[in-house]
């Protein structure tokens, strides 16, 4: 990798003091004058000063692009430092130490002893700070994963912040070695992780062929509204009387029910409650009404009563049904008591 010469304005090291470039002897007169810079050679040094301005804006992290790329473009082992630097001051601790470690093996011969100095002394307060843990694989090409994150080709010794840590080695075909190890700052602890042969499959007789349930019909849609037809009469006349009588019914829950009929030939309406006690198909329910009379025969007089009495209905299917109802009216003392009965279908909707 070609080296290209960068001028340090700026080593990023708390409290950040001027790193000097090397100086090179004034030229004798028969030296021939430097050669100009090539653009790559412009091209870092404006990357380089771009993070110096940078950092001292405390914006560290956009300086670290800035030193990055002057560094792929011309590496010195100063741009490493002032990479560590960054990293140190964004509590990147992992990838400071790594920096602060290539610069000072990077930089022997090259920069001056007391930066060399300087950095061992940051890259020491790091690790005060910090846990390493050395982790051995078994077997050597098994994966390591940290906390759920999977490290590719990770360096050892690990810097782990203070706390609890999961070590995990993984390796196909064999079972995942873990471990949960808690370390505190300054912790060097060494951890081994051996992944384990996969116990053989139990032979097992062929599976007998199962079946899938069948499906459960869907349940019947609740129906709620019906309208009814019919023929009524009182019992306590029954050869006198008897007309023919249309209704509509309204369900409000499972058991109970609104009514209102009308009877044709003797001109009365009679609404009705009904609650369901038993059955379903065939149920039984109790009913209260109260009919009111528009004519009394031939008097054109009007009078209401109470009722009160049983029904039964059968319902052969979920839209159709037969209703016989009968119950006991209370008029007054002039019209008396009647057993209004009543039979007819039903239509459910």
């Amino acid at each position: 990798m070609r080296r290209l010469a960068i001028v340090l304005l700026l080593a990023l090291a708390a409290p950040a003091p001027l790193a000097a470039a090397p100086r090179k002897p004034a030229p004798q007169k028969s030296a021939p004058r430097p050669a100009p810079k090539t653009p790559e050679q412009r091209e870092a040094d404006r990357h380089f000063k771009s993070g110096v301005a940078l950092f001292k804006e405390t914006k560290y992290a956009e300086a670290l692009a800035e030193f990055e790329r002057a560094y792929e473009i011309a590496p010195h082992p100063l741009v490493l430092y002032n990479i560590a630097g960054c990293h140190r001051l964004m509590s990147h601790y992992a990838e400071a130490v790594a920096h602060y470690k290539r610069f000072l093996a990077d930089g022997k011969g090259v920069v001056a002893a007391e930066r060399l100095a300087s950095a061992q002394s940051e890259l020491d307060t790091i690790l005060a700070l910090v846990a390493r843990v050395t982790v051995t694989v078994v077997p050597a090409d098994a994966s390591l994963i940290v906390d759920g994150v999977t490290l590719d080709s990770p360096d050892m010794p690990l810097i782990l912040p203070p706390g609890e840590h999961r070590l995990t080695a993984r390796s196909p075909g064999r079972r995942d070695a873990e471990r949960t190890v808690r370390i505190a700052s300054g912790d060097a602890l060494t951890v081994e992780l051996a992944t384990r042969d996969l116990p053989p499959l139990p032979v097992s007789a062929p599976a007998a062929v199962v079946s899938a349930p069948a499906a459960r019909p869907a349940p019947p849609r609740s129906r709620r509204f019906a309208i009814g037809a019919g023929f009524g009469t009182n019992l306590r006349l029954a050869s006198d009387t008897g007309a023919p009588s249309l209704g509509v019914t309204a369900a409000i829950g499972s058991r109970l029910e609104l009514g209102f009929d009308a009877v044709l030939g003797a001109y009365a309406l009679i609404p009705s409650l009904r609650v369901r006690l038993v059955g379903d198909a065939f149920a039984l329910h109790v009913v209260g009404a109260v009919p009111y009379s528009l004519t009394d025969g031939g008097s054109s007089d009007r009078f209401v009563a109470g009722a009160i009495g049983l029904g039964l209905r059968y319902r052969p299917t979920p839209a159709l049904a037969f209703r016989l109802e009968s119950f006991a009216a209370f008029a007054d003392r002039m019209h008396g008591t009647s057993i209004p009965t009543f039979l007819g279908g039903e239509l459910w909707f």
